[in-house]
């Protein structure tokens, strides 16, 4: 079993979450980081051509060949730290809430959807799935939407978001009707943004080229008349994460791609402020090869 293969299985996620909840977080960092340099090291593996390719486009084609190295680490780095601060804190409000601030945007979100609907599209900056561990510790309910046939690393993850109060429904024709439902009543459901889909309805300009993003976070929130709000995880350089998150964003008239690509600068914006965070190792651009 070759390391991707190993990391999207159940006992890839079983194996981590296990040694990290028994090293002590400055040794679960410093094995993010030598996990990181021999995994940036091989070109070759598809994770990695992706996410030299993802900074290319984000620097605006800028970085060359040497410095997409160095991002490349740094994002893996950062990706492994994300997840063994996931996996290496034990269950509760009292542990979750030691790395996630409990502050004015957080507030404001647990407002915003006790006034609903709302549509949350998520972006795989910084540590998301803690942060929306904390939020529903603090009461925060709404249906998340994940990607459909999850592997065995995506169902062990969903697995725990449920264990934090998380209502987690895999795309599909049933989950994508509840998800309608919700809203319908008020209610909030959160989806994703940035992650690229095989078969896209239509391309997204998204830092300026065009991209096989999504669009059904738009097409619930025109459906339900709801807005929408682009939503991160930043970790600040005091070790802690916070939520950040966009204003309402409201959809006007009946084009879906052009309310997307309103969602999407937003996403821009956050990603541009903290590239090395934007832990997605799917390449966003399949036409872009970096140097």
């Amino acid at each position: 079993m070759d390391f991707e293969s190993l990391a999207n299985s159940r006992l890839g996620i079983g194996m981590a979450l296990s040694a990290s909840r028994a090293m002590p977080r400055a040794a679960g960092y410093a094995l993010a980081q030598r996990v990181a340099r021999r995994v940036a090291k091989d070109r070759m593996l598809p994770m990695t051509r992706a996410i030299r390719a993802n900074q290319w486009v984000v620097s605006g084609r800028t970085l060359s060949s040497a410095e997409l190295d160095q991002a490349a680490y740094q994002v893996l780095a950062n990706s492994g730290r994300f997840l063994f601060d996931l996996f290496h804190l034990p269950e509760g409000a009292d542990a979750i809430f030691r790395l996630v601030k409990r502050d004015e945007t957080f507030e404001r979100m647990l407002a915003l959807s006790a006034e609903g609907p709302l549509v949350v599209a998520g972006i795989h900056l910084g540590n998301f799935d803690l942060v929306g561990r904390a939020l529903a510790y603090a009461g925060w309910r709404p249906q998340v939407l994940s990607v459909p046939d999850p592997n065995g690393a995506y169902e062990q993850q969903n697995e725990m978001r449920r264990q934090a109060g998380l209502e987690v429904t895999p795309v599909s024709v049933r989950s994508l009707a509840q998800a309608a439902r919700r809203l319908k009543e008020g209610g909030v459901v959160v989806t994703g943004l940035d992650r690229p889909i095989p078969e896209p309805e239509a391309s997204v300009r998204f830092f300026g080229e065009p991209a096989p993003l999504p669009l059904l976070h738009v097409r619930l929130a025109m459906k339900a008349g709801a807005p929408v709000v682009v939503a991160s995880a930043p970790l600040d350089d005091d070790g802690r994460y916070r939520l950040e998150m966009s204003e309402p964003i409201p959809m006007e008239g009946d084009d879906a791609v052009a309310n997307a690509e309103r969602c999407a600068a937003e996403a821009e914006r956050m990603i541009a402020a903290r590239p090395r965070q934007w832990a997605m190792p799917h390449a966003v651009w399949p036409h872009a090869e970096a140097p």
